[in-house]
């Protein structure tokens, strides 16, 4: 289905997948319906029977079977339950945006008739860097290891090692495996759930590069020079064997100060690396990229619920693996242009002009010009001088969603947000498809063979694959939405401190300070009088009172009610009065 001028309208031909609407179902009133949750259609359908199964607030399965004036019509089929707040929202999500899960029998088989194991005798043609201290470094709970790092001293600059797991050695182009993977454009990440998009025998052992253990790589070998610029590079296959499996947390503490249990080889790389990202981070700097710390939560879980929310904290190891990815990432872009070769770039254009004027409107109300052109550098400069205000996140937050969405696609017309010119995927093969494609021409320009994509096919590649990254992104952001409101449900009537993150004709996004999440303050919740929206300085004014609310302000707001399958938190003004004239509704988590 699809939305079209304000109301759903069925294509001619539903597949199987599109006929199946997954959503909460409401009792109240005098006609059930069901409040879709997936990304394909968000709004409500109606229901042609009473249902024989489902209580008020279940979350069920729905057959689409065709549409009125008001949107879809359909019976409910199921009812999805979980033992678990965690578990009823993933089954919820993966259901809702068809997040394929179980393998076909081809792949079973496909996967039986792979090796057991990696022979550690070099294979020919292969590089030997079983002696390199290659490392990992990857959250606690990962299993899935796609990258390791090396580096040292070469004169005033570095040698940059990154070597990636060679998944394309495995995966044949036009099989069971890839066919399969191509379908999953990608594996998903869920709250103590993964759906990976190969499967675990390759994720998880033959490709993951585990410590001690020999494994077949893509590797990208760098010079790196003081000025943090990558001047020269080379690509090759290779045979590794990581030295050792070590977390941010580990790696941090080291850079920090801490003592670190390694090889003095490893320690000594460690060091490397650190000096060679301060170079990367400094030309990263210069060229204007845009560089801030991302206003996001950790959910803590117990028994399937949110014990804690807390703030994510990153540190120079996290910041040290993303710059070597994106140099390597950058190599492989500039290396299949040089070759001449079809692949699929991430391309990441900048905000439309609509988005930019909304932009520079919101920096203007904090007396920040932007100087010159809009491009990623006068972002960045802008950023930087709301750095120290308290409210500085909800300005980062404006730029994230001024920006247009990145994709894949074949043709390369830069990345706005990292300031480069050209710039693709190359880095996790293990849970990217797009990886996968990129390692395959690589391999095809190492050998001089021909290109193992048409620009037709990696066009259709690169639009599915973009679709699958949203679908994933949304089945993440809508468990986080549902268990963060499962958290604040048991606090209704509560008064809590919020910003202004959101400001629109019908109401107040605020975000409640320390959790991480945003309720609607409805117009009708600000008093009783009528509330003007002026769009050119983000703000609702009282046309009685002349009482001003902006984007940014701190207020004192009570939780009214908490729809956590929907995401969805209402919120009052504390202490205010209701009534008054009111704006068109509407709401978000």
């Amino acid at each position: 289905a699809r939305v079209h001028q304000g109301r759903a309208q069925v294509t001619d031909v539903l597949s199987q997948s599109d006929r199946i609407v997954v959503g909460e179902l409401n009792w109240l009133g005098r006609y059930p319906y069901v409040e879709a949750l997936g990304s394909d259609y968000r709004g409500r359908v109606s229901l042609l029977e009473v249902p024989d199964v489902g209580r008020h607030g279940d979350i069920v399965r729905v057959e689409v079977v065709g549409e009125e004036r008001r949107g879809l019509t359909g019976r409910v089929l199921s009812v999805l339950d979980g033992e678990t707040v965690l578990e009823r929202a993933v089954e919820t999500q993966l259901a809702a945006q068809h997040i394929p899960r179980t393998w076909p029998s081809g792949v079973l088989e496909a996967v039986k008739a792979l090796p057991g194991k990696v022979s550690s005798r070099t294979p020919k043609g292969r590089v030997d860097l079983k002696d390199l201290p290659l490392v990992t470094i990857d959250g606690e709970t990962a299993k899935d290891f796609d990258d390791a790092v090396f580096a040292e001293r070469k004169g005033r600059g570095w040698r940059l090692v990154v070597a990636i797991a060679d998944v394309a050695h495995y995966v044949k182009k036009g099989g069971a495996l890839d066919e399969q993977a191509a379908l999953r454009g990608n594996s998903v990440y869920l709250p103590e759930t993964v759906v990976p998009m190969l499967p675990e025998a390759i994720s998880n052992e033959l490709c993951s590069l585990k410590p001690h253990v020999p494994r077949l790589a893509m590797v990208c070998d760098m010079r790196v020079s003081a000025s943090g610029r990558v001047t020269r590079f080379e690509f090759y296959e290779a045979l590794i064997q990581s030295w050792q499996r070590l977390t941010y947390t580990q790696v941090g503490a080291f850079l920090a100060g801490e003592p670190l249990k390694v090889e003095a080889e490893v320690t000594r790389s460690l060091k490397a690396l650190h000096g060679c990202y301060l170079a990367l981070s400094e030309a990263r700097e210069a060229r204007g990229a845009l560089d801030f710390e991302a206003h996001e939560a950790e959910l803590v879980l117990e028994k399937g619920r949110v014990a804690e929310i807390v703030p994510v904290v990153r540190n120079d190891a996290h910041r040290l693996i993303e710059e070597a990815m994106i140099s390597a990432n950058v190599c492989a872009a500039e290396y299949l242009q040089e070759s001449e070769l079809p692949a699929l770039y991430r391309v990441h254009s900048g905000p439309e002009a609509l988005k930019q004027q909304e932009l520079k409107t919101a920096f203007a109300m904090a007396g920040v010009r932007f100087e010159g052109g809009f491009d990623p550098k006068s972002v960045q400069a802008a950023l930087e001088q709301v750095a120290g205000r308290p409210d500085a996140w909800v300005f980062q937050m404006l730029v994230l969603r001024s920006m247009q969405q990145a994709v894949y696609q074949p043709g390369h017309v830069g990345h706005f947000g990292l300031a480069l010119a050209s710039y693709m995927h190359f880095t996790s093969p293990i849970r990217r498809y797009a990886d996968l494609v990129v390692h395959r021409a690589i391999k095809a320009a190492l050998k001089s063979k021909r290109a193992p994509y048409k620009l037709d096919a990696l066009e259709e590649i690169g639009s599915h694959i973009s679709y699958t990254e949203r679908r994933a992104e949304q089945a993440e952001w809508a468990v986080q939405g549902w268990l963060k409101c499962d958290f604040i449900a048991d606090r209704i009537g509560e008064t809590f401190e919020g910003k202004v993150a959101g400001v629109t004709e019908f109401g107040l996004f605020v975000e409640l300070t320390g959790f991480f999440v945003q309720g609607l303050v409805h117009i009708s919740e600000l008093g009783e009088e009528y509330f003007r929206f002026q769009p050119q300085n983000l703000s609702l004014v009282g046309e009685r009172s002349g009482r001003v609310f902006r984007l940014g302000d701190t207020l004192k707001v009570r939780v009214r009610e908490v729809r956590p399958p929907l995401g969805r938190i209402d919120l009052e003004i504390a202490g205010g009065k209701k009534g008054g004239r009111t704006g068109r509704k509407g709401r978000r988590g």
